[in-house]
């Protein structure tokens, strides 16, 4: 088999795997088109056609540099950063729980 065929069998089966999981993944963590669910927070947004904003979603937990502060949630800390807006700054907060 040439290695091109391989590395596209490769490439197709971790693809798939990672597909079969869903949007939910053992971590928590995945892409969200155009809304952040209740309850979660987003760590970056960034512009992708045909979907815009996408939001890379997390459930909160305690020392995460979140986008947003959950209902249930409180912060220790803000900083400024580039991940949270589309092409403008925004502030980060350090999540904490109440």
């Amino acid at each position: 088999m040439k290695l091109g065929k391989v590395l596209g069998v490769v490439f197709a089966a971790v693809f798939a795997v990672g597909m079969a999981s869903g949007p939910a993944s053992a971590a928590g963590e995945h892409w969200e088109c155009k809304r952040v669910p209740a309850g979660w927070t987003y760590t970056m947004v960034r512009a992708d056609q045909g979907c815009e904003p996408l939001y890379y979603v997390r459930l909160p937990e305690a020392g995460l540099w979140a986008c947003t502060v959950p209902a249930g949630w409180t912060y220790t800390a803000t900083k400024i950063d580039y991940s949270c807006g589309l092409g403008a700054t925004s502030t980060k907060y350090l999540l904490a729980a109440v």
